[in-house]
C-alpha cells in the first residue's frame, strides 16, 4: 500500500527521527519455523523508517508488537559474519530494567512506533496486515482554541455592551445600579440622617428641652457633695 511522506516539513528528535508525522504503513507478521519445527514471529514489507536503529533507541520486537508498552532498547546490531554468535546477523535488545539481554534475527526487530511519533498501530480487521497509522492535523501549524463562531462571538459582544452600560468607568466590579438608582438611594440615606454623625436621637428638640430642664431642676447649684450643717 502507498504511503504518504512530510519528511520535508516536520522536526526531529534526539534520535534524529521526526516528531509529527502522518504516514500510513501496511506490514506483516509472519510465522516461520525454526530447525522445522519451533514458530517464530518475523515482520514482512517493512519501511526503512523502522529501520533506521541506532544504539540505546527503544525497539519493538515481533513477538511483542501487541504489548508495545513493554519496554525494549537496543545494545548493538550484527551484520551477518560480523559475531560467531549471529551467523546471520542480529539484534542485542535490552527487556526491562534489570538488563535481561533477549537474541533477535535481523528481520525480528523494528525502530517502535513511539519514537516515531506514532501512537496508534495495530492488526487490520483480516488479522494478517499491520496497520500504523497517525491522523494528519486539520489545522496543520495552528495552535490553541478554536475561533468562536460569528453567532457565539456577536453573542459575547452583546453581554459585554451590557456589562458596560452598567459600568462607572472605574476599575473593579461593575455596579448593579444605574446612575440615577445611585442618586435615589443617596437621596433616601441622606433624608434618614439627622445632620449629624452618630446615632440619630430617639428625642425631639422639645422632649430634650424638658428632659434637661428636669436634670437642671434636681442638681443642687453646686458640683460636689452637699455640705453639712
Amino acid at each position: 500500500m502507498k504511503w504518504k511522506s512530510n519528511l520535508d516539513t516536520i522536526t526531529k528528535n534526539r534520535f534524529g527521527y521526526p516528531k509529527q508525522i502522518s504516514y500510513i504503513y501496511d506490514m506483516k507478521i509472519i510465522e516461520k519455523l525454526k530447525d522445522g519445527y519451533i514458530p517464530y514471529k518475523v515482520y514482512e514489507d517493512v519501511e526503512l523508517q523502522f529501520k533506521n536503529f541506532v544504539k540505546s533507541v527503544r525497539v519493538l520486537p515481533a513477538d511483542f508488537f501487541h504489548e508495545p508498552n513493554e519496554y525494549l532498547t537496543l545494545k548493538a546490531m550484527y551484520s551477518p559474519g560480523e559475531k560467531k554468535t549471529f551467523p546471520n546477523g542480529g539484534f542485542e535488545v535490552y527487556y526491562g530494567d534489570g538488563g535481561h539481554i533477549r537474541n533477535y534475527d535481523l528481520d525480528q526487530v523494528i525502530v517502535h512506533p513511539y519514537v516515531l511519533g506514532i501512537r496508534s498501530f495495530g492488526n487490520t480487521e483480516d488479522n494478517t496486515n499491520i496497520k500504523i497509522v497517525k491522523k494528519e492535523n486539520t489545522i496543520p501549524g495552528k495552535k490553541g482554541r478554536k475561533p468562536l463562531s460569528v453567532e457565539e462571538k456577536a453573542k459575547r459582544e452583546q453581554e459585554k455592551a451590557v456589562k458596560n452600560s452598567k459600568s462607572n468607568g472605574k476599575k473593579g466590579r461593575p455596579s448593579k445600579y444605574t446612575p440615577e438608582e445611585k442618586a435615589d438611594r443617596l437621596a433616601l440615606v441622606e433624608s434618614k440622617k439627622g445632620g449629624k454623625r452618630g446615632r440619630p436621637s430617639k428625642y425631639t428638640p422639645e422632649e430634650k428641652a424638658v428632659r434637661l430642664a428636669k436634670v437642671e431642676a434636681s442638681k443642687g447649684g453646686k458640683r460636689g457633695k452637699p455640705k453639712r450643717i
